[in-house]
């Protein structure tokens, strides 16, 4: 390849003065003008918040559940928020259904030591993931040990205590908080035998196992509640909540590094200054739009394969479940995914009726218009599907 050449009249030329999208930006004997200095800053710092928001909306997500459920239902730590009557509109989750018994608990290893999570044998479908929604088990039906039931033991990061050598599935964990979320299945119209297995779920510190005690399991059938994510100034104030009871991550250095300048560090209470609380603001705002973007556009972007060739559907499950390949972290699959539901696992995208499961979504009709709310459509779904659980 050829390298063009410059003269130095030409790179004198460029440091000048350059236009921008956010102005004329210049510079006098190559130093920056003080005002340029200053947009500069403003724009760096405004860039990075927005791409920090995308990077933590799935922590920012599981961290508004956990203070929904606290403030709210005052459901804290090990103990359980359960739909015992199923979920309906006035609780606002993402994405959950009306068909199953859920029942969800969070854990903080960094409190606790090493917790227990305790599943009963029979028809239970459930997930263990850290607060950035990266699974580190199924259990129940999908898990180890099946329908037949099983105790899983979370050990905090860099733990170097004694772990027992039988009786558990051992997890390395590596975040303190975590979140247990099972769905009791309800057969042939059974919804009480679903709730009754449900409530025999158990997590415990370890330390307690011999005699751990009875889990609280608090009705979220029916109460008004909302489990979503906030924009504005209260995103910023449920991260730097996670960041600081959480270890940060290698991957996730750069990331903190980005905050720091936005008055978000480990180890500090975030107390912004008005230039960064505007900054912030408008940063969340920016975003959230980048993340309903991607919701409804992504999968032009990504250009996967489509469930169903010709159609409007697109695959639910573009980002795997530890959110990376050997080239790339998934952070737009992982925004799309965790922008518009919440949980992963492995048999999540499973095309295996009983334990698996896979979702497919449309925002559009056969003829591309986009699915409006104040219309009645038909839903053609061909016989025999193969489904088993629910």
């Amino acid at each position: 390849m050829k390298v063009q050449t410059r003269t130095p009249d030409a790179r004198k030329a460029k440091t000048q003065t350059t236009d921008t999208r956010i102005g004329k930006l210049s510079f006098e004997n190559g130093y920056p003008t003080d005002e340029t200095a200053r947009k500069v800053f403003e724009e760096m710092d405004y860039q990075r918040a927005v791409q920090a928001f995308l990077w933590a909306y799935p922590a920012v997500s599981f961290e508004a559940i956990r203070v929904a459920l606290k403030q709210d239902l005052g459901i804290d730590y090990n103990d359980f928020g359960i739909a015992d009557n199923f979920v309906d509109p006035r609780s606002v989750w993402l994405t959950a259904n009306d068909t199953t018994i859920y029942a969800l608990a969070n854990v903080d290893l960094g409190k606790s030591g090493p917790v227990v999570v305790e599943i009963p044998p029979g028809a239970i479908v459930g997930i263990l993931d850290d607060f950035w929604q990266r699974s580190i088990a199924d259990v129940g039906l999908p898990g180890p040990d099946g329908a037949k039931g099983g105790k899983f033991l979370l050990l905090p990061p860099g733990y170097k205590g004694d772990v027992p050598q039988t009786g558990y599935h051992v997890l390395q964990a590596t975040s303190n908080n975590y979140n247990a979320m099972v769905r009791g299945i309800v057969v042939n119209g059974d919804k009480d035998a679903a709730v009754q297995n449900v409530k025999r779920v158990k997590v415990y510190p370890l330390s307690e196992s011999s005699n751990p005690k009875p889990n609280k399991f608090i009705s979220i059938s029916g109460k008004v509640i909302d489990t979503t994510p906030p924009t504005g100034m209260a995103f910023w104030e449920l991260l730097s909540a996670f960041i600081n009871n959480n270890p940060v991550q290698a991957r996730d250095l750069f990331y903190m590094g980005m905050l720091k300048p936005l008055g978000i560090e480990k180890g500090k209470e975030f107390k912004p200054d008005p230039r960064q609380r505007a900054i912030l603001d408008e940063a969340a705002r920016m975003g959230d739009a980048m993340g309903r973007v991607m919701l409804f556009e992504g999968p032009e972007r990504f250009r996967q394969p489509l469930p169903f060739p010709g159609a409007k559907w697109h695959w639910v499950f573009q980002v795997n479940p530890v959110q990376q390949t050997d080239a790339y972290g998934q952070i737009d699959e992982r925004l799309r995914y965790t922008y518009g539901a919440i949980y992963t696992t492995p048999a999540l995208g499973v095309m295996k009726a009983g334990p698996g499961g896979n979702y497919v979504q449309a925002f559009k009709d056969k003829d591309g218009n986009r699915l409006d709310g104040g219309k009645s459509y038909r839903l053609h779904v061909p016989a025999n599907a193969p489904a088993e659980a629910f």
